[in-house]
């Protein structure tokens, strides 16, 4: 059904929302058990299942209370909003565990789809259903966190390019 290579993907999708090698493998075989029974026959598995790791992911963490998921409003957004995107931002290989650290899961799936599957922020935005605004301004928010808690020091591996 699936070969190694999609596995693999599919794992480091988990990974990169679970942050734990652990939780990952078992949202990945959580999901695949639900693809399975589901019976469901989708044009396109691949991007079907991490629907289902997504979803399932969220459940888990509502379930053990590791998230909270608030509403942001509109009117909360920065007026001076930069419309920068991910691919003005390039982080050293060094820096990527630091990174992933500081970052909330729906940031990290953020985070995945850019880095790992090379996808625009428009096509983030179609994958997550979420609106384009909405993903840039958490990739604003994202960055402008980074750049806090990297000091002056460490900015040198993380370079933001205008």
């Amino acid at each position: 059904m699936f070969d190694q290579q999609t596995l693999q993907k599919l794992y480091r999708y988990c990974y990169a929302l679970c942050c734990n090698e652990h939780n990952a493998h078992d949202l990945l075989q959580t999901a695949i058990e639900k693809f399975i029974n589901s019976r469901h026959e989708a044009t396109n598995p691949s991007s079907y299942i991490k629907r289902i790791i997504h979803n399932q992911f969220i459940d888990d963490c509502r379930r053990q209370n590791i998230l909270q998921f608030d509403e942001m409003e509109e009117d909360h957004l920065p007026a001076d909003f930069d419309v920068q995107t991910l691919e003005t931002m390039v982080i050293n290989e060094d820096m990527v565990e630091k990174v992933l650290d500081h970052l909330q899961a729906d940031e990290r799936e953020i985070i995945y789809f850019w880095a790992i599957e090379g996808m625009s922020t428009a096509e983030i935005s179609t994958q997550l259903e979420i609106p384009k605004g909405t993903i840039l301004s958490k990739i604003y928010r994202m960055r402008k966190k980074l750049l806090q808690i990297f000091d002056a020091d460490s900015i040198t591996s993380v370079e933001v390019v205008l």
